[in-house]
Formats: C-alpha cells, sequence, structure tokens
C-alpha cells in the first residue's frame, strides 16, 4: 500500500498541528515545508512537492497568525499591506496552483484552506487580516471551479478561536473576542483538536459533494453573545 501524503503548509498553527498528529492514526502521512522554503516563490514551492506528487492526496492550509497583521485602516500603510500580500495571499495563491496542478494530474485531491470566521466578521483591529482571509475565501471559490472537473475538493473552514489563541484576537474597538468564552453555547472555548474529524472527513473521497463551500466551524461563536438578564437557566 502506498503512503497516502497531505502537505501542510510552514504556518505554526495549533488547530493544524493537531489535525496532522490525527490523521496519521488514520493512514495518511504529513508532509510540512520548513521555514526555509519560500513560499513566495512558486518555483521553489513546485521543487518542494516534487517527490511527493505521485502519492500527494491533499493540503491542509492554515492561515499565519494574526499577531503580524494588526492594526486598523487608519493604521495601514502600502508597505504593510505589501507584506500581508507576500506573507498570507501570495503563498496560499502558489500553493493551491501547486498541489492543484498534481491533483489534476492524479485526476484527485482535496484543498483544505484552515481559514476564519474573520473572513466575514470584523475583529475591529484587524484589517489586513480580515481581507487576507476573505481573498483565501475567493481563491477556494474559485478554485473550486477550476479543480472541480477532475475530482478535487476545495474546502473553506471558517474556524473561530479555540483554546490558546485568546491573546491573539484581542481588539481595542470591537468587544467580540473579550471573555470570548461567554459567547459559546456552552461558555468553553472550543479545544485544539476540534477539527480534526471534519478534516479528516474533507480529505476522503465522500466529502466530494461540499466542493466550494464555505464550512462555518465557529461552534455557534458568531450567532451567540453570552447570557443576558433576558434568559433564565
Amino acid at each position: 500500500m502506498p503512503e497516502k501524503f497531505v502537505y501542510f503548509n510552514n504556518t505554526p498553527d495549533i488547530v493544524s498541528s493537531n489535525v496532522a498528529e490525527h490523521i496519521k492514526t488514520i493512514g495518511y502521512t504529513p508532509v510540512f515545508s520548513d521555514n526555509n522554503i519560500d513560499l513566495t516563490s512558486a518555483e521553489c514551492v513546485n521543487n518542494f512537492l516534487e517527490p511527493y506528487k505521485d502519492n500527494l492526496v491533499g493540503a491542509v492550509l492554515s492561515n499565519p497568525p494574526v499577531a503580524g497583521m494588526r492594526g486598523g485602516i487608519e493604521d495601514t500603510t502600502d508597505e504593510m499591506w505589501n507584506n500581508a500580500r507576500d506573507i498570507f495571499v501570495v503563498p496560499m495563491l502558489n500553493i493551491t496552483q501547486a498541489v492543484g496542478k498534481i491533483f489534476m494530474e492524479n485526476k484527485k485531491g482535496s484543498i483544505i484552506y484552515l481559514n476564519s470566521v474573520h473572513a466575514e466578521k470584523p475583529i475591529g483591529n484587524g484589517f489586513l487580516y480580515t481581507t487576507a482571509c476573505a481573498a483565501v475565501q475567493a481563491l477556494c471559490r474559485e478554485a473550486a471551479l477550476i479543480y472541480g472537473r477532475y475530482n478535487i475538493g476545495c474546502y473553506n473552514i471558517m474556524r473561530g478561536i479555540v483554546e490558546g489563541e485568546e491573546k491573539y484576537f484581542t481588539s481595542d474597538y470591537s468587544p467580540i473576542h473579550h471573555n470570548s468564552e461567554i459567547r459559546f453555547p456552552k461558555e468553553k472555548l472550543p479545544e485544539a483538536n476540534s477539527l480534526n474529524e471534519l478534516c479528516a472527513f474533507l480529505l476522503g473521497g465522500g466529502a466530494y459533494i461540499l466542493n466550494g463551500s464555505d464550512l462555518r466551524a465557529d461552534e455557534g461563536f458568531t450567532l451567540f453573545y453570552g447570557k443576558s438578564g433576558y434568559y433564565k437557566n
């Protein structure tokens, strides 16, 4: 039985790390590009993936940390905009093109974007981050149309905050992430491994009917705003 490789980009993300460990238990082999791989170079990405192309079945692509892209509209400069593009959007495009080409040749594959609810829900102090998340959302939709003809599924997981990420999403403009745990129906932050089984499912061929979908995986965060005097236990 040949190995089944799943590519992970080099973003330090606790959710994707958990997903990588989980899929090992069900027969996949995670492949990570380290920090020596220039993801802004399409050639570098293609060269890195070359040894795995015959048995590459999936890619799990997570967003870079929001910490490097903080600031409101009035604080954003051209330099900051270009930097956000280079560390966020350009790598996602290059990787999508590289794995898409391989998957088209293999006539199968899954591209999973571990994106954020902040593609649609402003943070209040993360203009560049939310703009880049929205760009990835659009990239997934376009990729689904192009690659879908080759039995390739593209999925945009719009995830919310999980345990261990509280410090990244605080904002001076919006209270959405203040005391985040009370904004979940369970009044508890989701665990970092909460998307393991969803990603495992999306890597399988049975998920193809969801091609191009935005999968809101925020455990009710954007629907629920905590208890108030109107409600009783």
